[in-house]
């Protein structure tokens, strides 16, 4: 009689959940260092970035090996990230405290609300771009500008697709929330960009995607 494993079969949809599950964890960790957030991050998009391509991924040497790479660069953008809502938010109360015109006063609200959308659908990009190809930092973002606006409304489906699981935050207990939610968002994201990606990336870098 064959014992049954404890470990799961490969490709099976109990690894790709404790894929999802255990990538969580390890981010949740790093994330609590702050420091660490910004490589955390990108070594979470490297392990779901096959999974969303339908392909296996090795979590621990992606993760940590991800986070060794690409730790400038991600810190670089989520400082960018940070910089660009600080001063959204400095400048909402600032036209808060002048109290202009109410035409005056809903224009400024809409290119804020405009500036901040873009920046999360830019995001969309960078993440999956940073961790799939090898591109400097004024590229990526390049990138990742033309890419959000060519594919506006799938961009903006994506993000909202995206942001649903935060409903979870409210509705499950905190410790299933945190071993799931951001690896879930991480998914949908990578899912829905690839969709978009897979079509200007060339023959060559789709082979070596594959064979990674």
């Amino acid at each position: 009689m064959q014992m049954p494993s404890l470990i799961p079969e490969p490709g099976s949809l109990f690894d790709r959940i404790t894929t999802v599950v255990l990538a969580n964890l390890l981010w949740s960790v790093f994330a609590m260092l702050i420091i660490t957030l910004p490589a955390a991050t990108a070594g979470l998009f490297a392990v779901l970035a096959p999974l969303a391509r339908g392909r296996d991924t090795e979590i621990f040497a992606t993760f940590f090996g991800t986070m060794r790479r690409q730790w400038f660069k991600s810190t670089v953008i989520l400082v960018g990230d940070i910089m660009i809502g600080a001063v959204v938010a400095i400048n909402v109360n600032v036209v808060d405290l002048m109290d202009p015109p109410g035409l005056m006063f809903w224009f400024f609200r809409s290119m804020y609300a405009f500036i901040v959308i873009t920046a999360l659908m830019v995001n969309l990009y960078v993440w999956p771009l940073l961790v799939l190809f090898d591109l400097d930092l004024r590229r990526l973002v390049t990138v990742s500008l033309r890419l959000a606006f060519a594919h506006a409304l799938w961009s903006l489906f994506t993000l909202g697709l995206a942001l649903l699981p935060l409903v979870l935050i409210v509705y499950v207990p905190p410790m299933l929330s945190v071993v799931v939610v951001v690896s879930t968002i991480v998914l949908i994201i990578n899912w829905g960009t690839w969709r978009i990606i897979e079509k200007y990336a060339t023959p060559e870098e789709l082979a070596r995607l594959n064979q990674s």
